[in-house]
């Protein structure tokens, strides 16, 4: 079966359109930038236009860059940036605010004073996740607990919900008009969706979780969590399931109508794409931020130690046979011979870290150390060590395990020998040393030990980096030969959907192009860990 599949990647740094042929390889790829805004402390904002006629002009580029038609594609699939939010005129499509980028932190104070509000467990989707103590006492928690019970997430200004809040709250004509069903707000896929077709409004069941108003047990947005954040469910997109039919492009836009089959976020989209199918297998995704994954299978177990629960995808399993009966069994007993697909959950622990690739882009855009982000390992290897230097890279404050928007980045253990190059391998080495705080939290959490790490990102290309994060977790770092993987893993689930691709596929498409092996002692390891430590702990200390 010949055809492509055109995958849109939305991220927070720029718009990329790439198409991949039957055998999921990748042919063509066109990017184009977008411009981040922070017009106060705190605030991060994009223009969604910019988002679209980015996104738009991409798809186009491609294709023809490719020497294709339209006609040649047969679906698009779509991953995004998670968590920012886009708010949009229903009628003219046209956005009624800057979007909301994952980065902004301007709802910290809310989020902190809402987590410690207490609220009786006789909501209808408080009282219907169990607690493990059936106490009077126990039937009052906090706000923050019942919210990591129903949507598996933390209460904290990095997921969608706060943001929306925001944007009624300072706009009261926005409420009013929300009330009167004029508005319509979404993640970035939600956004491009409805641009895409002229007016689908609807979500993918992957983003839907990363919102901080979706049961992810129940598989629907949460009336009680909706009604806490004061924000009108009408509003909000319908939920589809990751392989879902989420509409075809408008008549016009391209030179047919083109059928979206899949999205995912991009987080998720890189768990598929990495191949991390079965239980217990995980990766770790080097972009703006840096973000691990463990499939934890079809239960949701959360976290104890401040990790993530979220969907890693919702897919239609191929039909079975019931119970496993043989032909004559089933004959027998009347049942049908086909049992019809199911719409399958599979779920994952993540921890989610704020600065990764960003802390280049600061070493090279605010500090000027560098003319491009790639120069950053070449500074690093000028010198052998980073010293008694650590780059705390909270920016945005601190991500899993700590979950601390009130911490400040910092540079310590500099010396008047201390040079640029030095500085450069601390940032490097934050990025591993965040990793690891992550990884011991989720090994924490997992009955399933970590053999492996499959990495992919734009960062998962510096061998420096690579090899220092094996050495700290001390397991194998396992780098594909394609490290974009992301816009591939919703490629391939579009393909799997449309039947272009099947399992073998999917097994063929990745392959590895470097093992990088822990060689590092444990005295040398430790001691490395310990200078991290330090400085976390210098950063929680009171003032």
């Amino acid at each position: 079966m010949a055809g492509y599949i055109l995958a849109l990647d939305q991220g927070t740094t720029s718009s990329r359109a790439i198409l991949y042929d039957d055998h999921a390889r990748p042919i063509k790829m066109v990017q184009q930038p977008t411009t981040l805004q922070t017009p106060s402390a705190g605030f991060v904002e994009q223009d969604a236009q910019q988002i679209w006629q980015t996104q738009i002009s991409c798809a186009h580029d491609v294709i023809n860059r490719a020497g294709l038609l339209a006609t040649d594609v047969s679906s698009i699939a779509i991953t995004n940036q998670r968590e920012s939010i886009v708010m949009w005129d229903r009628n003219t499509g046209k956005p009624l605010a800057p979007a909301i980028i994952w980065q902004d932190r301007r709802t910290a104070s809310y989020c902190k004073t809402m987590a410690n509000q207490h609220v009786k467990g006789n909501g209808k989707d408080f009282s219907e996740h169990p607690r493990n103590s059936a106490s009077v006492e126990d039937n009052q928690t906090n706000m923050a607990q019942d919210v990591q019970r129903i949507t598996g997430l933390r209460l904290d200004p990095y997921f969608s919900a706060s943001k929306i809040a925001w944007l009624l709250e300072n706009n009261p004509t926005l409420r009013v008009r929300a009330s009167k069903g004029e508005i319509a707000v979404g993640t970035i896929d939600s956004w491009l969706i409805y641009k895409l077709t002229g007016g689908e409004h609807v979500i993918d069941v992957t983003n839907a979780s990363r919102t901080l108003l979706f049961d992810i047990h129940k598989l629907a947005w949460s009336e009680t969590l909706c009604d806490r954040f004061t924000i009108p469910m009408n509003i909000l997109p319908k939920v589809l399931p990751s392989d879902g039919d989420f509409g075809k492009t408008k008549k016009g836009l391209f030179a047919k109508q083109i059928p979206i089959q899949a999205v995912l976020g991009d987080q998720q989209a890189a768990l598929f794409g990495q191949g991390c199918l079965k239980a217990g297998m995980a990766k770790n995704t080097y972009g703006t931020g840096c973000f691990m994954l463990m499939n934890i299978g079809q239960q949701p177990k959360l976290s104890e130690h401040k990790l993530l629960t979220t969907i890693a995808w919702q897919r239609k399993t191929s039909p079975t046979r019931p119970d496993n009966l043989s032909f004559d069994q089933i004959v027998q007993s009347g049942k049908r011979m086909l049992q019809p697909p199911k719409k399958e959950v599979t779920y994952a622990l993540e921890g989610s870290v704020f600065m990764a690739g960003a802390i280049v882009q600061w070493l090279r855009d605010n500090l000027g150390m560098i003319q491009q982000s790639g120069e950053v390992e070449d500074l690093a290897r000028q010198v052998d060590s980073s010293e008694d230097v650590v780059l705390l890279p909270a920016f945005t404050g601190l991500g899993a395990p700590y979950w601390r928007s009130d911490i400040s980045a910092s540079i310590t253990g500099m010396s008047r020998g201390t040079t640029k190059a030095h500085i450069a391998r601390a940032a490097l080495e934050a990025v591993a040393y965040q990793t690891y705080d992550v990884l011991i939290a989720m090994q924490k959490d997992s009955p399933h030990p970590l053999t492996e790490l499959r990495v992919d990102g734009g960062a998962a290309n510096n061998d420096l980096l690579m090899q220092f994060q094996a050495d700290l977790l001390d397991v194998p770092v396992l780098r594909p030969k394609d490290t974009e993987i992301t816009a591939k893993g919703a490629a391939l689930l579009a393909g799997l959907k449309t039947g272009l691709y099947d399992d073998s596929t999917m097994q063929s498409s990745w392959q590895v192009d470097r093992v990088f092996e822990p060689s590092m002692s444990a005295d040398v390891r430790e001691q490395h860990l310990d200078k991290w430590q330090r400085a976390i702990a210098r950063s929680l200390m009171p003032i």
